[in-house]
C-alpha cells in the first residue's frame, strides 16, 4: 500500500524531532518522557501539526464538502467548483454561470406573466453566497483549524474562465420533456439528454402512453384543438397552425434546428388573437403569453434578442404589431438559431442559443423583407362588425384550459410521441426551407394524425408580400417619370413629392405615418436595388466624395 506522501513527511519530521529530543535528553541525563507515541505512528486527529489530509473536520455533523484556504489557489478553485457541482442548481448558459429564479423583474418592453422561470447570469456576490451555501469553509492559524468564508478571490477567478465543467441549460419547462427519440423526461430535474430543467411547478400529469397508436394520435389531436373550436379561423389549416403553435412548444426540445414564427392576425380588432395566443401557451406552460413590444429599430430589436436568448422563454409573442414587421435582426434570429452581441455594460461578447417559439398579433400586418418566408399564418375573420360583441359556448377559455391543462399537455405528448413510435413517416410534401427539423416533426406528426396541413394558409402571406411588389413597380414608374433617367438624392425626391402626385403617393406608400420619410424608404430602394420589375430596374450610383447616395431608375435591357 502507497503512503501518502504528506503524511510520510510528516513521520519523517517527528523522527527528526524525537532523535533530536533523545539526543539533548541523554545529554543533559534526562529520562524519556513516558508515552511517547512510536516515531511511524499516524497522527491523531485534531493534531495541530498534522497535515491537512489528517485533521479532523471542522464541523463533523456538516456533510458539505469541506474546503481549506491555502496560498495554493487553483486546488482551492477546483475544490469550490466541485462543490458547486455536488450542490446543483448552477448552469452554463452562453458562456456565463447562470441559475433559475421565478418572478424576475422585466425590462418595461417585455411583459412577463408571474411565476415565468427565468434563466439569470450569476454576478460575484451571488457567486459568493452560493460557495457559502456549497461548501465548509476552514482556515489554518496557528496550527488551529478556524471557519472561514469563502474569499472573493474564489469566486473572481471563477467567473474568470470562461469555461467550466458544469450542466449545460438551454431551457426550463413546465411540462414533461419531449425527446427526439420519443423518451420523455417526466422526473421534475435536469435532463443531460436535452439539456432541459422539468419544473412542473405542483401539477401532476397522467400517465402518457409508452406505445400509442395512430388511432390514439388521432383521437389525441381532435382534444388538443377542442378548446379553440369556437375561434373563427379562416381555413382548416388555420386550425392545425394553432395545433403546431401548441406541438412546436411542447416538442421544442427534439427540434435540432429552428421553428417558424407563427402569425396571428385578423382584419379587426376584438377577434381573439390576444386569447388565442394565451390559451396555446397555456397548455404547455401553464401561463399566458409572454409579451414583446413591438420596435421598428433594429439596433433595439438585436439588444432585444440577446436578452430573450440569456432568458430563454418558451415562448415570445410580439404583441399588437401595427402595420408593419420586417426587422432583418428579427428574419436572421429565426433561421441562425443564436444570437451574438455586447453585453450590456460590457465589452464582453455573449453568444447564446435562441430557443424560444416566436408569434406575433396582429391586424393585417404586413410582412416586410425576408420574414414572410418564415411565418406560418393563423388567420381569423369573425366576418362581423363588432367582432368583441359576440358571445361565446365557453366563458372562461383560459380557466377551462389551466383546469384540463394536464389532460391537454398529455394530448400533445400522445400525438408527438405516436408519430416518432411509428418512424415519423414522411408526408411526401415539400418542406418548409430553413425548418426542416420542426416540418419533420411537427407539421408530420398533424398530417399523420388527420389534421389539415399547418402550411396551407402561406399563399396569402405570398399574396400580401405581392402587395409590396406592387408598390415597388408603381413607386419605379413614378419615379421614371419624374426623373427619367437622371440620378436622385431621396431627400431630392421627396421635395420634388411635393409638386407630383403620383410619386408623393408613391413614396408615401412605402411609410407607416403617410407621408414621403427618407428612412422607410431608403430601406425599400435598398433592398431592391438590381432586382427587375416589370421592364424597370433601381440603380444606385457611387458614392461621392461628400457621401451621398443617389438612385436612378433605368429601362431593363
Amino acid at each position: 500500500m502507497t503512503t501518502d506522501p504528506t503524511i510520510a513527511q510528516w513521520r519523517l519530521d517527528r523522527i527528526v524531532a524525537r532523535v533530536h529530543g533523545e539526543e539533548q535528553r541523554a545529554h543533559a541525563g534526562e529520562p524519556a518522557p513516558p508515552g511517547d507515541p512510536p516515531p511511524d505512528a499516524a497522527p491523531s486527529p485534531g493534531d495541530k501539526d498534522a497535515p491537512p489530509s489528517q485533521r479532523s473536520r471542522i464541523d463533523p455533523n456538516d456533510s458539505r464538502p469541506e474546503i481549506v484556504l491555502s496560498t495554493d489557489q487553483p486546488p482551492v478553485v477546483e475544490k469550490a467548483l466541485h462543490a458547486l457541482a455536488l450542490m446543483g442548481g448552477v448552469y452554463v448558459r452562453g458562456r456565463q454561470l447562470v441559475h433559475v429564479v421565478r418572478d424576475h423583474g422585466a425590462p418595461d418592453w417585455f411583459l412577463r406573466p408571474a411565476g415565468s422561470p427565468v434563466i439569470v447570469p450569476i454576478e460575484r456576490d451571488h457567486l459568493l453566497d452560493l460557495l457559502g451555501r456549497a461548501a465548509l469553509w476552514s482556515s489554518m492559524k496557528d496550527g488551529v483549524s478556524h471557519r472561514a468564508s469563502p474569499p472573493t478571490w474564489v469566486a473572481s477567478r471563477i467567473l474568470a474562465r470562461g469555461e467550466w465543467k458544469l450542466p449545460q441549460l438551454e431551457a426550463i419547462s413546465d411540462a414533461p420533456v419531449f425527446r427526439a427519440d420519443g423518451t420523455i423526461h417526466d422526473t421534475p430535474g435536469y435532463d443531460e439528454r436535452t439539456r432541459v430543467i422539468f419544473d412542473p411547478c405542483g401539477a401532476a400529469f397522467p400517465p402518457i402512453p409508452s406505445s400509442p397508436t395512430r388511432a390514439d394520435a388521432e383521437r389525441a389531436l381532435v382534444e388538443l384543438v377542442e378548446p379553440f373550436s369556437e375561434f373563427p379561423f379562416v381555413a382548416d389549416s388555420d386550425r392545425a397552425a394553432c395545433a403546431a403553435f401548441v406541438l412546436s412548444v411542447t416538442g421544442r426540445p427534439a427540434i435540432h434546428g429552428q421553428v417558424p414564427m407563427f402569425g396571428v392576425q385578423a382584419p379587426t380588432p376584438g377577434s381573439g388573437k390576444g386569447l388565442l395566443t394565451d390559451a396555446a401557451a397555456m397548455i404547455p406552460t401553464g401561463r399566458k403569453a409572454p409579451l414583446m413590444a413591438p420596435t421598428d429599430e433594429d439596433e433595439e430589436t438585436r439588444k432585444r434578442l440577446l436578452a430573450i436568448a440569456m432568458e430563454s422563454p418558451s415562448i415570445v409573442v410580439i404583441d399588437n404589431v401595427d402595420g408593419v414587421l420586417g426587422s432583418p435582426a428579427l428574419a436572421m434570429a429565426l433561421t441562425a438559431g443564436q444570437v451574438s452581441d455586447r453585453l450590456l455594460g460590457s465589452t464582453r461578447m455573449i453568444t447564446a442559443s435562441l430557443r424560444p417559439v416566436w408569434a406575433f398579433t396582429g391586424n393585417n400586418v404586413q410582412l416586410r423583407g425576408d420574414l414572410g418566408r418564415r411565418v406560418v399564418p393563423i388567420d381569423l375573420d369573425p366576418k362581423v362588425e363588432h367582432p368583441e360583441d359576440r358571445t361565446f359556448r365557453r366563458t372562461d377559455l383560459l380557466g377551462y384550459v389551466q383546469e384540463n391543462r394536464p389532460r391537454l399537455v398529455v394530448a400533445a405528448l400522445t400525438v408527438l410521441r405516436a408519430f416518432v413510435v411509428a418512424g415519423s413517416p414522411a408526408h411526401g410534401l415539400p418542406a418548409k426551407g430553413s425548418f426542416e427539423a420542426w416540418d419533420a416533426l411537427v407539421r408530420g406528426a398533424i398530417l399523420w394524425a388527420g389534421g389539415a396541413d399547418p402550411l396551407g394558409g402561406v399563399k396569402r402571406i405570398r399574396d400580401r408580400a405581392d402587395e409590396d411588389l406592387d408598390r415597388l413597380r408603381a413607386l419605379l414608374t413614378a419615379w421614371r417619370q419624374a426623373f427619367e433617367g437622371t440620378a436622385h438624392t431621396l431627400a431630392e425626391a421627396i421635395k420634388h413629392a411635393g409638386t407630383s402626385g403620383d410619386l408623393h403617393d408613391a413614396l408615401a406608400a412605402f411609410c407607416r405615418s403617410g407621408k414621403p420619410e427618407a428612412k422607410p424608404i431608403g430601406y425599400a430602394f435598398r433592398k431592391a436595388q438590381g432586382r427587375p420589375v416589370g421592364s424597370k430596374v433601381l440603380r444606385r450610383e457611387e458614392l461621392d466624395r461628400d457621401g451621398i447616395v443617389r438612385w436612378l431608375v433605368q429601362l431593363c435591357e
